[in-house]
């Protein structure tokens, strides 16, 4: 009987301890803020260089699509099945796009409106793994080209000793008389937190910023309280 006592006294401590851990590598887990602009490129007749279509399949397995709302679901299997085992959005803010913050519009007001327009424009938080666990965001543009989004893509960000994105691109240019003339692009790129990076293409661009945030976890329970409060405030109908 006691050898069965102390059997469950230690399946008890494991479990415990499985439980903290856990835990721990939620919180270890980095949080950033990101910001990305896509836009066109000025027109250059000095560019005589043909651009052939190389096509480039989007890898969509896995791929999260961002949110305008804290109504979000994980997949229980794949890549972001890291998330919905560790719980990492529950509290309603990873992937969920946010109001451009007033710092990055005046960065981007400065892009010539004429010969730069903005293509797309989003920001959003998440958290950031390692490359094996690392979680591919779709995007696509509002503009359209050819009866299909002008400009659309993934972006993936890992960690390691730096931050690492990479960029899976399809653009159709203001040419473009079919599907078949399809720009791709694929862009990686080791980046450091806070500075704007400029990713460059005769035809489209983009920037982009990865700010660090705090981790939802470290937050007190009144802060979370109040987050909630707000958000209900402001998704009320008028």
């Amino acid at each position: 009987m006691k050898h069965i006592s102390y059997i469950l006294i230690a399946a008890s401590i494991l479990a415990f301890g499985g439980h903290t851990q856990a835990e721990e590598s939620v919180k270890k887990a980095r949080w950033y803020q990101v910001n990305l602009t896509f836009f066109q490129q000025k027109p250059d007749s000095s560019l005589n260089e043909a651009f052939a279509f190389e096509e480039l399949q989007l890898e969509m397995a896995d791929a999260l699509q961002l949110h305008t709302d804290a109504q979000f679901s994980l997949a229980t299997s794949g890549m972001n099945a890291v998330m919905a085992l560790h719980h990492e959005n529950s509290n309603g803010q990873a992937f969920i796009e946010q109001d451009i913050n007033e710092d990055w519009s005046q960065i981007i007001d400065k892009l010539d409106p004429v010969n730069q327009p903005i293509l797309h424009n989003v920001q959003w938080v998440q958290p950031v793994y390692g490359d094996q666990h690392s979680l591919p965001v779709y995007f696509e543009s509002s503009v359209l080209a050819l009866g299909q989004a002008k400009l659309k893509g993934l972006i993936e960000i890992h960690v390691s000793r730096y931050l690492h994105s990479d960029i899976q691109l399809q653009y159709i240019p203001k040419q473009a008389r079919s599907l078949s003339e399809t720009i791709s692009l694929k862009q990686k790129r080791r980046m450091r937190s806070k500075e704007i990076h400029y990713l460059d293409h005769p035809y489209v661009a983009a920037l982009i910023r990865i700010i660090p945030v705090e981790h939802p976890l470290n937050k007190t329970l009144e802060e979370q309280e109040e987050q909630t409060e707000v958000n209900s405030v402001l998704n009320e109908r008028i």
